[in-house]
């Protein structure tokens, strides 16, 4: 897999004359080829449903004259650049027009839309004939551009349906279409024979072409479901829309165990796909493209292209030293694996995502254990229920995980191997039966203190300074100590806040006395907390919260950190090792993105400057002794002294993302 790809975005409306009316091939890749780019992904059709090539199956563009694809693929792989080929799946505004009959119809009996204002994209339905008209597209592709080097398939979902035809499939598979239980099970059947069905329309015709589908976010949960129909991963996260981020690492910190070959896909827009016109600072995707390498990813940035065909110059000015950057830094990257102390078990892999229904991209509990695991500079990984949990000092299992009693065995046997564990909220919790494990504590149930409680935890997990009763925003699961350590107090307030019962702006304080329950207990290798605290950060983002349960982390953990930095808070560290050159390279990455506005619900943070910091001091637990430490990729040495299998040293700058090789004596 390539590490400097574009994905070219090229959706036209038929109501536009011209398309490709300036397209230079020799100018088209040596753009590229000057840009640093080594992959353009280019389009056979768009969410228009018009295809940029002839077709004897859709629709070719009405302003396009020639086989605009075909130019394109053979301008790039005459400079060494590959060309893998996109469609559309489930948005074809030509096929909805014209077969509305394919069109998905909701439960209510409308015609759902995507959310573009002041229209939207219609969807189409997998279970009707349009699936058989895709996968003859997909295969049209196969035949006359089987020399691409890869098929990306968009909008790779599908939403409840009860159209005729599903209506019909699922009378036949004796589901009633009236259970909302049994139109699920059919959306999964549905995405499921979307899959099959165009994995077999590509391996018909090459068993080894790269296929990717994409849903806008890769759920966690669903790996055995990539490995049988994906070749790699393409974890698309435009910060600046909606995605934020923190949600790039999380998704990479998933997938880069499993083993898949993944990228990140971020866009140079300032905010959303297909915003011609939109650029945001070439810093900006510098410190992108920088996580991604970071967390073990190639990198892919969202292009638009003109009508016209015309690659826009100040595009190209942006993309340039990003992907100059990266290229300097490959060799540094190439086999690295992660190392981390902890692994988080997602919820929302567990809660056992479907094959079919949209996104699912946000997950408060796991989007607030990474985002404090990442402001604390601790290194993770993402885990599911196939993943291998004995290489992690820490096991977290954030707020609301079900435990069953083969998760049960399996975490008690890690445990009794001298793993660590560390429950939150309802993790652990059965309703019947109180606490799947021997915690030392009993469960009474959730606080009715609906609207939040207070916490006073024990010294060593207090927020720097703050002695006192903390308001925790959401209630605590009800617990009393038996023969565990106590890890504080729960504080009632004097009333939960109601039309009749209220007290000040907010909720009413906190009473002097503690309530009869504790704030969580530690017993043996298990430690649990009673608020969802990860849940609670993710919705208020309390600094004093941050602390607290960055404490809690570090007193489960116990015996330090693998890495510890000088870094502020917006600093990420991560830590990956190259076995085959043994050495370790440390990534370190700061930037402050700053809100600048709001489009369609979603907060525009943009990365507008890098600020240098100064004498950043390093700690790193290491794995044999160390020969040389220094900058890569301009190679200067920096000076470190070694003790306790601990090499400590100080990087005198960095700017946005920085490496530092440790390399280890043979």
């Amino acid at each position: 897999m390539r590490f400097r790809q574009i994905h070219l975005d090229f959706h036209t409306s038929p109501l536009i004359d011209g398309v490709g009316s300036r397209f230079d091939a020799t100018a088209f890749a040596s753009t590229y080829r000057a840009a640093h780019v080594d992959s353009v992904t280019l389009f056979s059709k768009c969410h228009h449903g018009l295809s940029y090539h002839p077709t004897e199956i859709g629709r070719m563009h009405p302003g396009l004259g020639f086989d605009l694809l075909r130019g394109q693929i053979d301008a790039l792989h005459s400079v060494g650049i590959k060309a893998p080929v996109y469609l559309s799946a489930a948005w074809d505004e030509h096929a909805a027009q014209t077969h509305p009959e394919w069109r998905i119809v909701s439960p209510d009996g409308t015609l759902p839309q995507s959310r573009n204002e002041p229209t939207g994209w219609a969807f189409l339905d997998f279970s009707t004939p349009y699936l058989d008209y895709l996968c003859r597209q997909v295969e049209e592709v196969m035949r006359l551009y089987g020399d691409g080097d890869g098929i990306f398939l968009d909008i790779s979902f599908q939403m409840p349906t009860v159209s005729t035809a599903a209506r019909a499939k699922m009378d036949a598979l004796g589901l009633d279409w009236t259970r909302p239980a049994d139109r699920e099970t059919f959306l999964d059947r549905s995405t499921e024979a979307y899959y099959e069905a165009v994995k077999a329309a590509v391996r018909r015709h090459d068993p080894a072409m790269p296929l990717f589908f994409n849903s806008g976010h890769v759920r966690r949960g669903q790996r055995k479901h990539y490995r049988q129909f994906y070749s790699h991963l393409e974890l698309e996260s435009l910060p600046t829309a909606g995605w934020g981020y923190d949600h790039f690492p999380l998704s990479a910190r998933y997938v880069d165990p499993i083993g898949f070959d993944f990228l990140g896909m971020t866009g140079k827009f300032h905010f959303t796909w297909g915003e011609v016109g939109g650029y945001k600072r070439p810093e900006a995707l510098v410190y992108e493209c920088g996580a991604m390498l970071a967390h073990g990813a190639r990198c892919s940035i969202g292009d638009h292209l003109h009508p016209t065909g015309a690659l826009d110059p100040s595009t190209m000015a942006i993309i340039a030293p990003a992907y100059r950057f990266v290229e300097e830094r490959e060799p540094w990257c190439l086999g690295s694996v992660n190392r981390a102390d902890i692994g988080l078990l997602s919820l929302q892999s567990v809660e056992t995502p479907a094959a079919g229904g949209g996104s699912d991209r946000d997950s408060v509990a796991d989007d607030g254990a990474s985002r404090i695991l990442l402001e604390a500079g601790l290194t993770f990984d993402v885990l599911d229920l196939d993943s291998d949990f004995s290489s992690y000092r820490l096991l977290i299992l954030p707020d609301a995980v079900p435990v069953d009693d083969v998760l049960r065995v399996r975490i008690e046997h890690y445990a009794a191997n001298g793993g660590k564990v560390l429950l939150t909220g309802r993790s652990g919790v059965d309703p019947e039966r109180g606490f799947v494990f021997d915690l030392g504590a009993r469960w009474h149930g959730t606080s009715p203190m609906t609207g939040g409680d207070y916490l006073l935890p024990i010294a060593p997990l207090q927020a720097d300074g703050i002695d006192q009763p903390m308001f925790m925003y959401q209630p605590s699961e009800r617990i009393t100590v038996t023969d565990g350590l106590s890890l504080g107090a729960v504080h009632e307030p004097y009333f939960d806040r109601t039309p009749r019962h209220f007290s000040g702006h907010i909720h009413a304080p906190s009473r002097p006395e503690a309530s009869a329950y504790q704030a969580g207990v530690q017993k043996g290798n298990f430690v649990y907390l009673a608020h969802p605290v990860f849940s609670i950060y993710h919705q208020v983002g309390a600094v004093r919260m941050l602390e607290m349960a960055e404490s809690a982390i570090a007193f489960a953990l116990g015996d330090g950190r693998l890495i510890s930095t000088s870094l502020p808070r917006a600093g990420r560290v991560t830590v990956r090792h190259q076995p085959e050159q043994a050495r370790d390279v440390i990534h370190l990455l700061h930037a402050t993105p700053a809100l600048r506005g709001q489009l369609w619900e979603a907060n525009i943070q943009p990365i507008q400057d890098i600020t240098p910091l100064f004498d950043i001091a390093v700690s790193l637990k290491t794995v044999r002794p160390v020969s040389t430490v220094r900058s890569v990729p301009d190679g200067d040495d920096l000076s470190f002294t070694e003790a306790d299998g601990i090499v400590h040293f100080t990087l005198p700058r960095m700017d946005g993302h920085a490496m530092i090789e440790v390399s280890y004596r043979r």
